[in-house]
């Protein structure tokens, strides 16, 4: 009589190419995330740029000469949009209600020279404007090992 099912090499070697496509799937797995993480933080950096220079450009609260008449802030993983009046300092720990506000993916990480993004603000011209905090450099958004994307302030 012989017996049915599988032999115990037959199960070694299974479980041996299991371990092996886990091996070699898991970091090309983690690399897909990453870039899509990526992808996504890029996207909405790029549209938080886009809102921050229309409301600059509007200029609904009669900012005058090169002084920052809308700023795009980063708080922890949010970026959150607010717009200036006349005289008003930039200030990212405000507690007004921002014009819009998007979440950042949470491995992502928004970096301008090298250290993390505080604020971004335009002028009523839709020029970056310098400030202690805010940049007025390229961005470089990066998640995981994957290389920096850039997304320039123009």
């Amino acid at each position: 009589m012989r017996c049915r099912g599988f032999t115990l090499i037959e199960l070694m070697i299974t479980i041996t190419l299991f371990g092996l496509l886990l091996f070699v799937g898991v970091p090309l797995t983690q690399s897909w995330t990453n870039s899509a993480y990526q992808r996504d933080a890029a996207g909405l950096l790029k549209q938080g740029i886009s809102r921050t220079k229309a409301i600059a450009l509007r200029n609904q609260g009669a900012v005058q000469d090169s002084a920052p008449a809308a700023v795009l802030c980063r708080s922890g993983q949010n970026l959150n949009l607010f717009r200036l009046t006349a005289g008003q300092a930039i200030d990212c720990a405000t507690t007004t209600q921002p014009l819009w506000s998007s979440p950042l993916p949470a491995a992502a990480s928004i970096k301008a020279a090298g250290v993390d993004l505080a604020c971004v603000a335009f002028s009523n011209r839709g020029l970056a404007v310098s400030s202690s905090a805010c940049t007025t450099s390229t961005l470089q958004v990066t998640a995981g090992s994957e290389s920096s994307v850039d997304v320039p302030l123009i």
